[in-house]
């Protein structure tokens, strides 16, 4: 039986009243997870569109990475609580998918060709946030899908450049060294005014738009107050302190055979461990029922961070979730270039 629409407007209304004292029920646990997992389908043949009209226009396969994932419950709850006219059932990033390419053009290239683009969905809405960054300095695009199936379900597709995911992720690695959440506007003040100065740095190495807090500054200037910052806040300390005791053996699970077109990864913060279950094509219901039970018993802790997603080659893993390996070796290198003056 299918999950109505009212139904899981029901369901969000309980996910955002949650707290430490009251937990969903194991219907509603089953009716919501069963309501996306629903997207994987929609969510797996917009990839397959967009994977087939950039390598025919010539987008080299060894370049860019495509990921797909679906919507952590917590991560639901975080945004009913951040937007409180926001309904569950109207969410438009249950099922994700994102594209990261070597830099701003090819970004801005591919964006120009979806707008064009006419298939069987349609574009409902389009967010530029490198034309105009978010407050805290996210960049990226954001296009969002309807399906023609009933009911319908929406879609969103991000488009980023290397340097911009380095900077997203960046944001999560560090929410998670000091157990907060940037992206919804916690953390210190200082950390925030860092990431925002990293993020007019990138954009000025991008030729993109810069923050309108820095629109008065010159490159010297940027660059002299996040050097500041970095030192301030012993940024590469923390890096090496916090992101060296993270392991993970994943690699050794693919030479033995076990891969798949899905993997689930769960980053354990008490073990400073990221594990990897692979799962096929054939096995996919199965992942997510691991997934779902998995966020089941974690939903309140902060301690283990779970996702279940698709990258177009297992390769890329750690490139397109470092945040769940806790890998900063990039961002290190950025930020190494920028104290040297060599960026």
């Amino acid at each position: 039986m299918k999950v109505t629409r009212s139904r899981i407007k029901a369901i969000g209304k309980k996910l955002r009243n949650l707290d430490s004292t009251k937990t969903l029920s194991e219907d509603d646990l089953q009716d919501l997870t069963s309501w996306r997992n629903s997207h994987g389908p929609s969510l797996n043949y917009l990839l397959s569109v967009v994977e087939k009209e950039f390598l025919s226009n010539g987008l080299n396969i060894a370049e860019y990475f495509l990921t797909e994932r679906l919507k952590r419950i917590f991560s639901m709850k975080l945004k009913l609580d951040r937007f409180e006219n926001m309904q569950l059932s109207m969410m438009d990033d249950i099922a994700g998918a994102r594209m990261v390419v070597p830099n701003f053009k090819n970004a801005n290239d591919v964006f120009v060709r979806l707008k064009e683009k006419e298939f069987k969905y349609t574009l409902l809405k389009v967010n530029n946030y490198i034309s105009v960054p978010k407050k805290d300095g996210y960049r990226s695009i954001h296009l969002v899908y309807r399906t023609n199936k009933d009911p319908s379900v929406q879609i969103e597709l991000q488009l980023r450049s290397e340097i911009q995911h380095i900077w997203a992720t960046a944001v999560e690695v560090f929410g998670t060294i000091v157990k907060t959440s940037f992206k919804t506007g916690d953390g210190e003040d200082d950390w925030r005014d860092f990431f925002k100065l990293l993020s007019t740095r990138f954009a000025i190495k991008e030729g993109t738009t810069v923050l309108a807090e820095h629109e008065r500054y010159t490159v010297k200037q940027i660059d002299t107050m996040l050097i500041s910052a970095i030192k301030t806040l012993n940024v590469f300390e923390q890096l090496t302190a916090y992101t060296s005791i993270y392991y993970s053996d994943w690699e050794s699970k693919r030479k033995k055979g076990r891969v798949g077109k899905y993997a689930l990864l769960i980053l354990n913060n008490l073990t400073g461990h990221t594990d990897v279950e692979f799962y096929a094509e054939k096995n996919r219901l199965r992942g997510l029922k691991r997934y779902s039970d998995l966020e089941i018993n974690y939903i309140e802790s902060d301690d283990v961070n779970t996702v279940f997603i698709s990258v177009d080659n297992m390769n890329k893993l750690v490139d397109a979730y470092p945040n769940y390996f806790m890998d900063t070796k990039r961002l290190v290198k950025y930020l190494a270039d920028i104290v040297l003056g060599k960026f």
